[in-house]
């Protein structure tokens, strides 16, 4: 399944290819594929489900109820926090797209990725996903996020670069927390 995972990142960074400069919509696909084939080979990972270092019922219980939470937050972060369509299907004109700097957004600019690596983590720990598997997801979604927020974000966005001065890449701080809970307040 190491593969799968491989191939899965593979299909997102042609997808950021493509959002940065090839343009096809032929291509549109790669980023949902890639997703569906990062879910098939997380879960064979998982397969068989037993348990992890974590061996205390009270603190699996703990991490569980954090890995609910982990998922939702990577979910609400990629699908949700903004418009979908714009971003993953209809994305081209001739003029760069505004950054969402809000919400989940305002946290950290890979928000989806850190919620990413903290699930993964609660999945090794609580029933033993596989842990090369799991460190070599978490190191791939790293490097796409990487290749991303150097790359093509700036060219692809307006108001990139400002807001990489204001916001931190993966891990949030106080300020950036502060900003996240602000946002939702307001809305």
């Amino acid at each position: 399944m190491y593969i799968v995972g491989i191939l899965a990142f593979l299909l997102c960074f042609l997808h950021d290819c493509n959002d940065w400069k090839f343009r096809k919509k032929y291509l549109n696909f790669c980023f949902p594929l890639g997703a569906a084939f990062i879910a098939v080979s997380s879960i064979w990972m998982c397969i068989p489900l037993g348990v992890g270092p974590v061996h205390a019922v009270w603190l699996r219980i703990i991490l569980g109820i954090l890995g609910i939470a982990f998922a939702w937050a990577e979910v609400y972060s990629l699908f949700f926090s903004f418009n979908t369509k714009d971003a993953y299907i209809e994305y081209w004109d001739e003029e760069r797209r505004t950054v969402n700097t809000t919400r989940m957004y305002a946290l950290c600019r890979h928000p989806g990725v850190l919620f990413f690596v903290l699930l993964f983590i609660i999945l090794w720990l609580c029933i033993g996903m596989d842990f090369p598997g799991m460190v070599m997801l978490c190191v791939l979604n790293v490097l796409l996020a990487a290749f991303e927020d150097l790359i093509v974000f700036p060219k692809v966005f307006r108001g990139y670069e400002e807001y990489k001065e204001t916001t931190p890449f993966l891990v949030p701080n106080c300020k950036s927390i502060s900003h996240c809970i602000g946002d939702f307040r307001r809305k």
